[in-house]
Parts: structure tokens; C-alpha cells; sequence
């Protein structure tokens, strides 16, 4: 029996990983199908064309993939600022070697498509602007809390933050050396730690030193 919702869930899977591996102009309709195990017919019957696939992979599941990356976990701390610098903390311990040549997709993304289709474009500065506004509702908690000071413009700290994270895959993804992560992650942790009201508060006692 077929199930649509499971087929073009196998398809925007099978592109993501080979997107990823060998970027989006590179990738062609004949290699998704073969990675999903497929015909092109049943690409075709959930999207028009190569470019449809990557939109919907942009909204669907690079979306959701930052977020989970990024914002979800943060909840899960008292201090927001001390989730924020352990989230990129355990990012980094948990990035797989390979991987590092591989960079982030989303920033590979940007860098491909941004310039050659508005469609792409826009729809990643959705999802940036999307990582800085829950960054930044974060910072709003931990400044409503007494735990980063009053006086923090706290989009533009979301920037800087989002600014880094982001940026830390694009450079090491150059570099070739995992190194370059802690000394972001540190560079990262000291500047939070300084507008923060309570800098003891954004300890954690697994910090890599």
C-alpha cells in the first residue's frame, strides 16, 4: 500500500544526504532517486522539479534541523545564557570528523544558492531570521531573570551569537581543523559571561578546558 507522506519523506532525506555530501548543483534528480531507492516517477509525483525539492528542504527540514540544533535544547536550562554557551559546548564535542569538511548545510546552502535564486534566498533568511528571533527570546528570558544585564541590546547579541554559530562551521569547514571550534566556543563564552548579571550562573561543570 502506498504511503505519499513516507515516500517524499524518504525523498527530501535521500537529497538532504546527498546535498550535503556533493552540494545542490551537483546533485542531480537521477542521484536522489537512486539514494531513495526509487523512480523518478515518484519524485516527480511530490515535486515539479530540483528546485521545488530544495525549498521544501529548506522549509521542512533545515528548518526544523536548526531549531533542534539550536533552540530546543536551550529550554531545558534555567539560565538561558548558560543553555546558549553548553548547547555550542556539546555541538562541537559531538560534530563527527568527518563532518568538518563536510561544514553546515544550511551555510553551504547560502553560499551556492543565495546569489543565483531569489526563491532560495529568501527562504534561507527565513530560517536565519528565524534562529536570531528564538535566540533572541531567550536572551529576553535571561535578562527578565536578573541573569544578563539590563542594559544588553538583545537582538544584537542574538546576531553576534547566531553570527558565530553559524559562522564557526564555514570557517573550520575551511581550516580542516577542529581546534578553531573551542577557540570560537571560548572567545564565544567569555563574551557572554561579561554582559551577564551573574557570570557564575553560566558555568558548567563539564566545560572542556
Amino acid at each position: 500500500m502506498r504511503d505519499p507522506e513516507r515516500t517524499r519523506a524518504a525523498i527530501l532525506d535521500a537529497a538532504f544526504t546527498e546535498i550535503y555530501e556533493n552540494g545542490f548543483q551537483a546533485t542531480s534528480i537521477d542521484d536522489i532517486v537512486a539514494k531513495a531507492s526509487m523512480t523518478k516517477g515518484a519524485f516527480f509525483s511530490h515535486f515539479h522539479s530540483k528546485n521545488e525539492l530544495g525549498y521544501a528542504l529548506v522549509d521542512e527540514v533545515l528548518k526544523d534541523m536548526t531549531l533542534d540544533r539550536w533552540i530546543r535544547p536551550v529550554a531545558a536550562y534555567k539560565n538561558p545564557v548558560q543553555g546558549i554557551i553548553t548547547r555550542f559546548r556539546k555541538i562541537i564535542e559531538t560534530t563527527p570528523e568527518e563532518h568538518i569538511a563536510l561544514g553546515c548545510p544550511l551555510n553551504n546552502l547560502t553560499q551556492e544558492m543565495s546569489a543565483v535564486d531569489p526563491v532560495f534566498r529568501d527562504k534561507i533568511q527565513a530560517v536565519l531570521l528565524m534562529w536570531i528571533e528564538e535566540t533572541e527570546k531567550y536572551l529576553k528570558k535571561a535578562q527578565a531573570e536578573g541573569y544578563l544585564r539590563k542594559n544588553v541590546n538583545t537582538r544584537q547579541v542574538a546576531e553576534f551569537v547566531v553570527m558565530v554559530e553559524e559562522g564557526s562551521f564555514a570557517i573550520v569547514k575551511n581550516l580542516r581543523d577542529k581546534k578553531v571550534y573551542w577557540a570560537l566556543y571560548e572567545s564565544l563564552k567569555q563574551y557572554l559571561e561579561s554582559i551577564s548579571e551573574r557570570p557564575e550562573a553560566t558555568q558548567d561543570p563539564l566545560v572542556r578546558r
